[in-house]
């Protein structure tokens, strides 16, 4: 398999695993977005280091991946209810399969941040959660 096959297959599984996620109603990966009717959950690739591993010509990956969540236009009467409620159902849908369909070793959240998301130059409520998979690859 190559790298990019390998890099890819995950974030498929992220997005299928978003994809059930009953509160949110659209999941964007590597496509144009057009906020139709939020919630939102955009999943954006972000800095992934690779370094040698111990053993042969195995590579160790640790991938950042953002999932950037769109809830709604107008601010919240209750944070905890409207907001932060659908942000742990990201981060329950992601620990429920912490081995993205056995694509990585593991996953675990790294930044949780809810507040104002500027997209296309307009500002939206919703939040942030940032996720670090762990993955090894070998060229075959």
């Amino acid at each position: 398999m190559t790298y990019y096959a390998s890099y890819k297959a995950i974030f498929d599984t992220i997005k299928t695993d978003l994809e059930a996620v009953t509160s949110i109603k659209q999941v964007v990966l590597g496509s144009p977005v057009k906020i139709m009717q939020p919630p939102i959950a955009l999943i954006n690739p972000a800095v992934t280091t690779i370094a040698q591993a111990i053993l042969g010509a195995t590579l160790e990956n640790r991938l950042v991946f953002e999932v950037v969540l769109i809830v709604r236009e107008t601010e919240p009467a209750d944070w905890f209810d409207e907001i932060i409620a659908v942000m742990g159902d990201v981060v329950d849908a992601i620990l429920a399969d912490r081995t993205l369909n056995d694509t990585v070793k593991d996953t675990t959240p790294v930044l949780f941040a809810p507040g104002e998301v500027t997209f296309a130059s307009k500002i939206y409520f919703g939040g942030l959660v940032r996720f670090e998979a762990l993955f090894f690859f070998t060229r075959s």
